[in-house]
């Protein structure tokens, strides 16, 4: 696995899945340099409300960038967005001092777009305001994306500043150019600082030319620093190369099928690859992972615009490392807890198991939900995708013995699902891990047989021999997804078969 390590120390996903689809994060951090490229206002309506679908829970970051994609497209408000606002609440207080502001920087970001109207009240507004006067500003006078942050959220809140806050900020310098995660964020905050103070700032004179240097040879693979470096020359009046390196390297990633962008971190692992290599390599992770690898969970960690699905999948990555730190984030496992909803029905299943698939492995004393029954024809997509997947996931609701006994008409199908599927899509993959837990398939040993064998027919890659594939063509690449997915599968792997 050690192969699959990216540049940031986490493993990348030799199928792409993660890096490739596009999400509304992504697209809200370009959502106000897109212009032409940006969503039409429908399709954004949609789409929007198509990902709060999907989610059980909605985190602070989520609610930003769907509400920034919403304005930005002008598009008419979902009810679902305008519901999930109105329950907004201010985040926890953060420990960490990075984590605090940008916590309230967020949450106080969606007020200004708001209006304040929908998401908070004059209490937590002055909430809000305490919170951001006990920050200690003498802390981070060396860290200027954090002063302009606390500045803005003044700004937005129509506050006084206080004055050691301006002070500092009109002490920041422009000296180091754009480089590495900081240093690209605080010359942005400089610039900032330099509109919006008038102040006299001494830009170097290639500052423009390193910008347009850097996006052009590809080097940055974070979607936040790329967008910074894009607001940066805005800043210095070279809209004419920012709008070029948006059409190419931003627009090139709409993804056809959503319309949202999708993310640059092509040379890097990501959190899901990573979860799902600690996962297939279990007790051997340790490793794999190395100090970079654990410094990354844990900036992920500490970063309140990153989900909660992601939080708790750096998590548990994080305490399979062997690292005894992930003991210290026993609030994002409480967060896990609280979104679990207590009835499950079809439409927030897919979020469901996504939720309690990897809390239970952190907590496996968590509240399980009920699973409703609902009508599922083997012959409508997502219908048989829901069942495959609720049957393959029994032990995760509370009713679990009803769930093996529920969907009489998929559970029939079983046989010829996984026997002679037409093809390999996947709902033969989710087939295959329903086959213990479907108690009336009439699935015998003899069928269990000819499915590991008809597994067998996609294990191995150039890479990896003792992992799968999802097509049939021996050159196609590993997937880490599937193969995790496998596990669940009787025969798809040897006992103490290295994976």
């Amino acid at each position: 696995m050690k192969r699959l390590q990216g540049v940031n120390g986490l493993i990348r996903m030799p199928e792409g899945e993660g890096q490739e689809r596009g999400d509304l994060y992504t697209t809200a951090l370009y959502s106000e340099a897109l212009g032409s490229y940006l969503l039409a206002a429908d399709n954004a309506n949609r789409t929007v409300r198509e990902a709060l679908t999907e989610q059980t829970t909605t985190d602070l970051p989520t609610l930003w960038s769907a509400l920034k994609l919403i304005r930005a497209a002008g598009a008419t408000f979902p009810a679902e967005l305008e519901a999930r606002l109105a329950n907004g609440a201010i985040p926890a207080r953060q420990q960490d001092v990075d984590a605090e502001i940008a916590a309230l920087w967020f949450w106080i970001d969606v007020g200004r777009m708001q209006g304040w109207s929908a998401i908070v009240g004059k209490s937590l507004a002055e909430e809000a305001l305490v919170r951001l006067g006990a920050i200690d500003v003498n802390s981070i006078t060396d860290k200027p994306y954090l002063l302009w942050r606390v500045f803005d959220s003044y700004s937005a809140l129509q506050k006084q500043k206080p004055s050691e806050l301006e002070r500092a900020l009109k002490n920041v310098d422009s000296k180091k150019l754009p480089g590495d995660y900081e240093s690209t964020l605080d010359f942005q905050a400089a610039l900032e600082a330099r509109a919006t103070l008038g102040k006299d700032l001494v830009v170097p004179n290639d500052a423009k030319d390193h910008i347009v240097g850097l996006l052009d040879s590809s080097q940055v693979h974070d979607d936040a620093l790329i967008a910074s470096m894009l607001r940066s020359l805005e800043l210095l009046n070279a809209q004419t190369d920012a709008q070029r390196l948006i059409k190419d390297r931003v627009a090139p990633r709409v993804d056809q099928k959503t319309g949202l962008i999708r993310s640059a971190t092509l040379a890097k692992g990501s959190v899901l690859g990573t979860y799902l290599a600690a996962r297939l390599l279990d007790t051997s992770f340790p490793e794999v992972a190395s100090e970079r690898t654990r410094h990354e969970l844990e900036r992920v960690l500490k970063a309140p615009e990153i989900d909660l699905i992601t939080q708790l999948k750096a998590l548990l990555a994080l305490k399979r490392s062997g690292s005894s730190s992930w003991e210290s984030y026993g609030a994002v496992i409480e967060r896990g807890r609280a979104a679990l909803p207590v009835a499950v029905t079809f439409a927030n299943l897919t979020g469901y198991i996504e939720l309690v698939d990897v809390l239970v492995q952190l907590e496996p004393s968590v509240r399980l939900g009920r699973l409703e029954a609902f009508d599922a024809d083997p012959g409508v997509e997502d219908l048989l995708s829901g069942a495959l997947m609720a049957l393959s996931n029994s032990m995760y609701f509370s009713n679990s013995e009803e769930v093996r006994l529920m969907f009489p008409g998929v559970q029939s199908a079983l046989p010829q699902l996984i026997g002679s599927p037409k093809e390999k899509s996947l709902n033969y993959f989710r087939a295959l891990t329903a086959m213990t837990n479907a108690s009336r398939s009439g699935l015998g040993s003899n069928d269990f047989d000819k499915a590991a064998e008809g597994l067998l027919t996609l294990k191995g890659c150039k890479e990896f021999s003792s992992l799968y594939r999802m097509e049939a063509d021996k050159a196609s690449p590993c997937s880490l997804s599937l193969s995790a997915a496998m596990i669940a599968v009787p025969g798809a792997y040897d006992f103490g078969e290295n994976k």
